[in-house]
């Protein structure tokens, strides 16, 4: 299902389990993808919420 991710999307996949794991969440939600891509920070989403100020 991964394969057609970039790795930059790996990494924030991989970063959202992370984060759900250390909320004790068993499940991925919206909520850890985006702590997922604020955490991997080199993206446009990242640069984006950053500009926020998220």
């Amino acid at each position: 299902m991964f394969e057609r991710f970039t790795d930059r999307a790996r990494r924030v996949v991989v970063l959202a389990q992370e984060e759900a794991r250390m909320l004790n969440h068993n499940y991925i939600g919206t909520e850890h993808i985006l702590l997922g891509l604020i955490h991997e920070g080199e993206g446009v989403a990242a640069k984006a919420l950053e500009s926020l100020g998220i």
